[in-house]
């Protein structure tokens, strides 16, 4: 925590609106999610996908496991369940036939717009009070919280 420094009760009192924003996320997007037969692992994965294949990156599902933090029995059912619903595909890698790689399918995308569309479209409903300097400051201090949880993202402690 900051030293009682300047700004550091409205610190934090942001890093407490943060957090119950994440909460409240995680809420709404499992909800909407479960409404489309997805599961929150479900969304996590085909964010990741879809991530991955626009940086031009193919990805395995092991890449998958490691990323989502989950077992090798866990990552399976997860790619098989994708695979079923009609969300992903599976292929030979073309630089080594032994590897599958992931990839996600046009219906993945639209169902991620299903789930999404009206959750962004109820956001951007309740900023539009904002100027449109404020916005870039709230995404500035938005991307300087996740700076600093990327920082400690599976390395047990903040980045030295």
């Amino acid at each position: 925590m900051p030293s009682p420094a300047r700004g550091a009760e409205e610190m934090r009192e942001l890093v407490h609106a943060l957090r119950r924003y994440a909460e409240a996320s995680d809420r709404v997007v499992e909800a909407a999610g479960q409404e489309h037969g997805l599961f929150r692992t479900d969304l996590r994965a085909l964010a990741l996908l879809m991530q991955r294949q626009a940086e031009g990156l193919q990805t395995t599902p092991k890449d998958l496991g490691r990323l989502l933090n989950l077992t090798s029995a866990s990552t399976t059912a997860l790619v098989d369940r994708l695979v079923a619903n009609g969300h992903a595909r599976r292929s030979r890698s073309t630089t080594d036939r032994r590897s599958v790689i992931v990839h996600h399918t046009p219906q993945a995308l639209e169902d991620g717009r299903a789930v999404f569309a009206p959750i962004s479209e109820h956001m951007m409903r309740r900023l539009t009070g904002f100027s449109p300097e404020q916005m870039r400051t709230a995404a500035e201090v938005i991307a300087a919280a996740t700076g600093a949880l990327d920082d400690l993202d599976g390395a047990g402690g903040p980045a030295q």
